[in-house]
């Protein structure tokens, strides 16, 4: 199974990824256990967090999750039916790439970017402890 992994003219030919069996049923289950993961994901960010900054990350990574597992989802399908061009192996590399890719954003998103507005935040707070809010007119 994994002797080709590493050969391009495995991965960038218009022959369908053949998708039968175990190994078929077992990808299958991968898709559907990371859309499964998406809506638990969401359901807790809307239920279990008070932090903002933790809400969005939980709603962010959901996203990922229930997008990349219906494009999954979609990629089997279409490799299951035996589709020439959409059931190609090189929109698996290109699906494993976007994960990466939207994992990196998102990990990006919690290093830099909410240290970056808890601080915004702070500031903002003594701000507000020295200098009352305007009056509405």
């Amino acid at each position: 199974m994994f002797e080709n992994m590493f050969d391009l003219s495995y991965w960038f030919t218009l022959q369908p990824a053949l998708v039968g069996g175990t190994e078929g049923k077992m990808i299958f289950s991968f898709f559907v256990l990371l859309f499964v993961l998406g809506i638990v994901a969401r359901i807790v960010s809307s239920h279990k967090t008070d932090d903002r900054h933790i809400r969005e990350v939980f709603e962010r990574g959901a996203t990922l999750l229930v997008t990349m597992g219906i494009l999954g989802a979609v990629l089997y399908f279409f490799s299951f039916e035996q589709i020439r061009l959409f059931g190609s192996r090189f929109w698996y590399l290109f699906w494993l790439i976007g994960i990466i890719v939207w994992g990196f954003f998102l990990l990006r998103f919690v290093k830099r970017t909410i240290p970056e507005l808890r601080a915004h935040e702070a500031l903002k707070a003594e701000h507000r402890k020295y200098f009352p809010p305007r009056r509405k007119k």
